[in-house]
């Protein structure tokens, strides 16, 4: 459904899963540049920023957290700037940004006219991005107590389960694709800080630079999370190696000391005359050896220190 507010000569449409409709309206409307049609038309989910005569074009993505497959899937974000124009589109819908429009409608009420610049597409533009790098430390913050819970189970529990290294494997193939998601938007905030200033008389630096040092922190704690996943992996793969070492150890003991008793009794199983085989108390003396050769089987293990 399309959102238009209107705050004097300023025009902030939104535009949540758009259908091939609405965006043509919108073109006919707007009469935007041949390429930025093809752009919206396509949803190529690929990181951009072009510069027109009268618009700028930009293409970022963030994550949307599909709770089926249990992984991030890209939400593009297509936007969109003129003199007086500022059009949003996302591939799915987010209650962020409407969020802000909500926000917007009553701060805009409120503000005075010595902040007029904030009533500008490019105003809006840091508010999305803003609003969005801050849902990212969120989810970031939350992810790191999710490492935290894996530790804390992966050493208290007797048994390492099989939905532990699933969950290790899901939250660092998740904290990998924010990495790729983000590393691009970079190079599209040092554009902007350069564009800007040629569009727009006021200077809104300071708010690009506090983008710029919050997608620096998102990258910097997506490396953390990143290393402490991994690390995490590791750990599970050396104490899961150790128990099966352990395991095979203990069968290797049991094998050895069972071969030799296997010994004694295949020998004195053949069908044929053996000493002592007439005599009763023979199968006691048999016995009697088996047992004293398990015991010293199991001393000498001991004093090898191999159990």
């Amino acid at each position: 459904m399309t959102t238009t507010l209107n705050f004097g000569n300023l025009t902030w449409i939104h535009l949540p899963e758009p259908d091939k409709n609405e965006i043509k309206k919108l073109i006919k409307r707007y009469d935007f540049h041949e390429l930025i049609e093809e752009d919206l038309f396509e949803l190529s989910t690929q990181e951009k920023i072009d510069v027109y005569e009268k618009n700028i074009f930009i293409v970022v993505n963030f994550p949307k957290y599909d709770t089926d497959i249990k992984k991030y899937v890209l939400n593009e974000f297509s936007i969109v700037m003129g003199k007086n124009v500022i059009v949003t589109m996302t591939r799915f819908k987010t209650n962020h940004v409407e969020r802000i429009i909500n926000e917007y409608k009553k701060e805009l009420r409120e503000r005075d006219l010595d902040e007029d610049f904030k009533i500008s597409p490019y105003y809006i533009l840091y508010k999305i991005m803003d609003t969005m790098y801050d849902k990212t430390v969120g989810i970031l913050n939350k992810s790191s107590k999710d490492v935290i819970a894996f530790e804390e189970e992966l050493f208290q529990s007797k048994k390492l389960a099989k939905t532990l290294l699933e969950n290790l494997m899901i939250k660092k193939r998740n904290i990998a694709f924010l990495k790729h998601i983000f590393l691009p938007h970079k190079e599209i905030l040092d554009e902007l800080q350069k564009i800007v200033p040629k569009f727009y008389k006021w200077d809104l630096d300071v708010y690009f630079e506090d983008l710029a040092y919050k997608l620096d922190k998102i990258l910097n704690n997506i490396e953390i999370s990143f290393e402490n996943v991994d690390s995490l992996a590791d750990t599970y793969n050396s104490l899961m190696n150790i128990k099966t070492n352990s395991v095979i150890n203990i069968l290797t003991i049991f094998t050895a000391i069972t071969w030799v008793l296997t010994l004694i009794s295949w020998i004195y199983g053949m069908n044929i005359s053996l000493p002592g085989q007439t005599r009763w108390y023979f199968f006691l003396i048999i016995i009697g050896i088996m047992f004293v050769v398990s015991v010293c089987l199991i001393w000498i293990f001991k004093k090898q220190k191999w159990i």
